[in-house]
């Protein structure tokens, strides 16, 4: 019990990462460093950590698409894999069902976030700030770090074959459908970003880069050293127009 509590409170603390300023406690390698330290083998966290970093490296929100968790799996993948003494074969095994079910639970609590940040909105209205303050806070450690305290708790005590258990009864068509939106729901981030930066001088690179991915399949790298390249091309004339010439200012000294 005591090790299921010590997950709670190391993966709540890792999703408070935003309210203590983003200092990455929600990455694998981190998460997972903590829950070796608080059960007593930091180099078995560090380990697995960074096995759970490669997995998760790719893993981040973009628009209002909901990634894995890779805190979650961390926390709770090295809690197992401690306990039993399996290395981290038995983490990276569970760092998929984990992540999705760490993903589903941060919509919960959002919806959560949105009571406290509407009870907040009434009294900025209002204009007390500390009682918005004090929501805030309150509202903070209760949905979210309450939620996934009672989340790692209750994945660690009940035992790695329960999180398993569950994840293979929710539907497929369920599955399936969140798989969907899923894939849609980054489209429509990049869109709301475009919106706010695209003008008629980004326009045209915007679809150079776009034809570079879909059409000649470059990779990201080679696309961001091109990126470079064009900028350096763009600027250098522009520096050098602004430069003096050379011996310029001893000749007007001259006269």
């Amino acid at each position: 019990m005591l090790q299921a509590v010590l997950a709670g409170l190391v993966l709540g603390i890792c999703k408070m990462d935003m309210f203590f300023g983003y200092c990455y406690l929600s990455r694998p390698l981190v998460a997972s460093t903590l829950m070796g330290l608080a059960l007593g083998d930091v180099t078995q966290g560090i380990i697995i950590g960074g096995v759970l970093e490669v997995i998760f490296i790719g893993s981040f929100p973009v628009g209002a698409a909901v990634s894995p968790d890779g805190a979650a799996a961390g926390v709770i993948g090295t809690a197992f894999a401690i306990m039993t003494n399996s290395g981290a074969e038995l983490a990276t095994a569970l760092a998929v069902p984990i992540g999705l079910l760490g993903g589903f639970l941060f919509i919960v609590v959002k919806l959560f976030n949105s009571v406290f940040s509407t009870a907040m909105g009434k009294q900025l209205e209002k204009r007390k700030m500390k009682a918005a303050s004090r929501i805030y806070v309150i509202g903070c450690w209760i949905s979210t770090f309450g939620i996934y305290f009672v989340f790692g708790l209750l994945a660690v005590y009940s035992g790695s074959g329960a999180v398993q258990t569950f994840v293979k009864s929710i539907p497929v068509d369920v599955i399936n459908g969140l798989s969907a939106a899923a894939n849609l729901l980054p489209a429509i981030g990049f869109a709301m970003l475009l919106k706010m930066i695209i003008s008629k001088k980004m326009s045209p690179f915007f679809f150079i880069g776009f034809m570079l991915a879909a059409y000649l399949k470059l990779p990201t790298i080679a696309i961001t050293l091109l990126a470079v390249m064009f900028v350096i091309i763009m600027l250098t004339p522009h520096n050098l127009n602004t430069s003096p010439a050379v011996g310029q200012e001893d000749i007007d000294d001259d006269f």
